[in-house]
């Protein structure tokens, strides 16, 4: 039988806790998933990937998903990505007690954790306490400076956009000065795309034909600049879905397949 880890506490916060899987037959001894959530980067719950590690594990891979404490006046994305830190090391320090010497890493997640998934593998890979070696996301934010993103199709949502981008990247972000230099700047901080460069692991990404916060033309960009400097890439388009990848099944286990790929080849 497969063995469950819950809530492995890895801070005094009350959400940096984290869940382990380690399946009976490993296929990796030395690699693991990371499933990180979604929700705006300030909802949501480390049990949205329970099932992901449940298939995963049943697979030969050792994975884990954790909670993060949301973004806030006092919390920033890059809080976020130092939690994401201190559970790798707890979750290392766990997997050393059942001998397992862990050293690779893939980061999978969707919306929000997608982009912490990809801006860790982009920007902490020297510190991580296991070696990112590639990510599987689904509808990341990819470009936080454009206009359009968090926008969908009107200005409903407008303070809570520039409310919730200011508590990102822990700057005063209004729709009055979205464009300004010094906003632009710190956007652009906590965007994946200012990072990509011949060190970026390889990336597969999924995304919604009719993505009504991400638009799928950032992706498209994205994955272009991926290409052009021959970082291995996939990108697998869901053809009738939006935000939520509800609508396209079969392209669901397709993304899995491509998932599966990555482990086989990664870890």
């Amino acid at each position: 039988m497969n063995t469950v880890l819950n809530d492995i506490s890895y801070g005094s916060h009350k959400r940096q806790k984290a869940d382990i899987y380690i399946p009976k037959k490993i296929k990796s001894y030395s690699g693991i998933i990371l499933f990180i959530h979604g929700g705006g980067w300030s909802q949501g719950d480390k049990s949205a990937h329970h099932i992901d590690c449940q298939h995963f594990c049943e697979l030969g891979y050792i994975c884990a998903t954790m909670n993060y404490r949301f973004v806030s006046e006092e919390i920033s994305v890059f809080d976020e990505l130092d939690d994401i830190t201190s559970a790798l090391k707890a979750i290392k320090a766990k997997c050393t007690e059942f001998g397992f010497d862990i050293k690779r890493l893939i980061l999978s997640g969707g919306s929000a954790g997608g982009h912490l998934s990809l801006l860790y593998a982009y920007t902490r890979k020297d510190e991580s306490p296991v070696t990112p070696a590639a990510a599987c996301v689904y509808c990341p934010p990819v470009n936080c400076t454009a206009a359009d993103f968090l926008q969908g199709n009107s200005e409903e949502f407008d303070e809570w956009k520039y409310s919730l981008l200011s508590n990102c990247c822990g700057f005063k972000i209004t729709k009055e000065t979205f464009l300004s230099k010094a906003e632009q700047e710190s956007l652009r901080k906590i965007s994946p795309e200012a990072y990509i460069s011949a060190d970026c692991v390889p990336t597969a990404v999924f995304h919604g034909r009719h993505d009504e916060l991400v638009p799928i033309e950032h992706t498209h960009k994205f994955i272009g600049l991926l290409k052009k400097l021959g970082i291995k890439n996939d990108l697998l388009i869901f053809e009738n879905s939006g935000h939520i990848l509800d609508k396209d099944p079969e392209t669901a286990l397709m993304a899995k397949d491509i998932t599966k790929r990555y482990c086989e080849m990664y870890l």
